[in-house]
C-alpha cells in the first residue's frame, strides 16, 4: 500500500521529469579567450579564409607568408593564385578576392577604392635560353633591349653572338612584370608581337625549351638554367642585384604591393600584419630568392 509520503515522492519525481524534457533551451555558448596577434583560431569560422589574386612575380613571396602563417594559426587556409597584376587589381576591386597581388601602382580609377600594402622591392632583367649562339653575350644596353623588344634587332649575332634567330617571347597584356620592364626599356608598352605567357614560372620553362629564346622576369624567377643579362652602361655593366637596386643604380625595378578594397579587416588583417611585420621582413623575407625589404631601398617610387 502507497503511503502519502511515497506518493509525494513519486509525483516530485514526475514534475522533475516533465521539466527537463520540456526544457529546449539552447546550451550556454563556450567562452573564447582572445588570443595575440596572429592567432586565428580566435576568428570567426567564415573569416579563416585570404584569398589572394594577381602578380606571379610576388608570388614566392606571398607562398612563404602562406606557409609560415598557416603553421601559426591552424584551421586557417590563404589561398594564392597568379593570372597577372591587372588580374589582381580587378578581382580585389571585384571584392572576388580580399588581396590584389601587383608589381604595379592601381590605376586612377581604382585608387579610390583600394588600400595599397607595400610589401617588398623585386627586380627584373632579361633573361634568355643558354647556348653556344649566345654564351659571349653578358649584357645589354639599353638601347639592345629596346632594340631587340621592339623587334628592330632579331638575331644573336647583332648582340655579340653567333647568327642564331632571336625568339620573344613576352608576358601577356594584363602582366604587371610586362608593365614594368616596358615602361623602363621601351618607355612604354611597345612590344614586339610574339608569342605570350600567362605567369612567369610557365614562361622559364618555355624559354628552356626554345633555343635562340629571350624575355623578362622578376628576378624572384631567376634560374640558373638561363642566362641572366647585366645592364651595360657608359660606367660599365650594372649587374641586377639587391645592392644595385636599393641605391637605383640599376633601374628595373618595382614595388610589390598588396591591395586590399578598404582598410583590411579580420584575419585578412592578421595576415598583412605579419607580412610587414620585422619577423617577416628580417627573417623570412631575405631567403626567399630575389625580393628586397622596403626599408633597405634609398630611392623611392610615387607611379610606374
Amino acid at each position: 500500500m502507497m503511503t502519502i509520503s511515497n506518493v509525494s515522492k513519486t509525483v516530485a519525481a514526475f514534475a522533475l521529469f516533465a521539466t527537463v524534457a520540456c526544457d529546449k533551451s539552447p546550451p550556454p555558448s563556450p567562452t573564447t579567450t582572445p588570443g595575440s596577434v596572429g592567432q586565428a583560431a580566435t576568428a570567426p569560422a567564415a573569416d579563416r579564409t585570404v584569398r589572394a589574386s594577381g602578380s606571379s612575380a610576388l608570388q614566392p613571396l606571398v607562398n612563404a607568408a602562406k606557409e609560415k602563417f598557416e603553421a601559426k594559426n591552424k584551421g586557417v587556409s590563404v589561398e594564392v593564385s597568379a593570372g597577372g597584376s591587372k588580374k589582381g587589381l580587378a578581382d580585389v576591386a571585384s571584392g572576388a578576392v580580399h588581396i590584389g597581388n601587383s608589381d604595379i601602382f592601381a590605376p586612377d580609377d581604382l585608387k579610390s577604392q583600394l588600400v595599397d600594402h607595400k610589401v617588398a622591392v623585386v627586380g627584373f632583367a632579361a633573361m634568355a635560353n643558354k647556348g653556344t649562339y649566345n654564351d659571349k653575350v653578358k649584357s645589354l644596353s639599353q638601347d639592345d633591349l629596346a632594340k631587340v623588344f621592339s623587334g628592330k634587332i632579331t638575331n644573336w649575332k647583332d648582340l655579340g653572338g653567333e647568327s642564331t634567330p632571336i625568339v620573344v617571347i613576352n608576358r601577356a597584356a594584363g602582366s604587371g612584370t610586362r608593365t614594368v620592364f616596358g615602361r623602363t626599356v621601351l618607355g612604354g608598352d611597345h612590344f614586339v608581337e610574339s608569342q605570350t605567357e600567362d605567369n612567369s614560372g610557365a614562361l622559364v620553362a618555355k624559354l628552356k625549351q626554345t633555343k635562340g629564346a629571350i624575355s623578362y622576369l622578376a628576378l624572384s624567377f631567376k634560374d640558373d638554367g638561363l642566362v641572366t643579362f647585366g645592364l651595360k652602361g657608359d660606367a660599365g655593366v650594372v649587374e641586377p642585384s639587391p645592392e644595385t637596386i636599393a641605391t637605383g643604380a640599376y633601374p628595373i625595378w618595382a614595388y610589390e604591393h598588396m591591395y586590399t578594397k578598404g582598410e583590411p579587416t579580420g584575419t585578412t588583417k592578421v595576415f598583412l600584419d605579419y607580412i610587414v611585420s620585422p619577423e617577416f621582413q628580417n627573417e623570412v623575407l631575405p631567403t626567399v630568392k630575389g625580393f628586397i625589404p622596403v626599408t633597405a631601398m634609398k630611392v623611392t617610387r610615387e607611379h610606374d
